[in-house]
């Protein structure tokens, strides 16, 4: 079974074992992304994703975090039970896909804008602002660059996939002149 779809079951489980309650939710989102920081510093980067280091000592950093963050006693065990099934590698797309359960939930639609250098972001909400109102739902945008697009954009809300790149009209252009 693929990585992304373990972390998907997990942020499944754990958002049926926290419930509904926003207020909950987004607090044990906020402890969750505490401890997704260890991923970011290198010492407890290299202990986390390491197969031969112990797995009580990974606990005992995510206890750590949590601890910092004020983790509830359900969110260490659900860690720890995380931890124990020796399923730490998958941990921050679990986070990110315990982001997006929470946003779907609230109605709210994940957008991929990527463009070929950063944008302004004036610009980018400008650029959400009519999303939200063609799509007419609330959408929280991320913003990613690929050089290779030349120009333009490309949008990903899920399924769709807006692209006005300037890479792929020139491929079209391309494609066309050759007939």
């Amino acid at each position: 079974m693929s990585a992304t779809r373990i972390a998907n079951r997990y942020a499944k489980a754990l958002y049926r074992l926290i419930g509904t309650d926003p207020k909950n939710t987004k607090t044990c989102l906020e402890q969750l992304q505490t401890a997704r920081a260890l991923f970011d510093i290198e010492p407890s980067a290299k202990v986390l994703m390491s197969p031969v280091m112990p797995q009580d000592l990974k606990k005992k950093l995510f206890d750590a975090a949590l601890t910092a963050a004020n983790g509830s006693d359900v969110l260490r065990a659900f860690i720890g039970a995380l931890v124990a099934a020796g399923r730490v590698d998958i941990y921050p797309a679990f986070v990110d896909r315990f982001a997006r359960i929470l946003n779907e939930a609230a109605g709210i639609v994940d957008a991929d804008v990527i463009t070929a250098t950063t944008i302004d972001p004036v610009v980018l909400g400008n650029l959400t602002s009519s999303l939200e109102r063609i799509l007419k739902t609330k959408i929280q945008v991320s913003q990613q660059v690929d050089p290779e697009l030349l120009g333009g954009f490309v949008v990903r809300l899920g399924n769709r996939m807006i692209d006005m790149s300037l890479k792929t009209k020139l491929d079209a252009l391309s494609k066309s002149a050759a007939l």
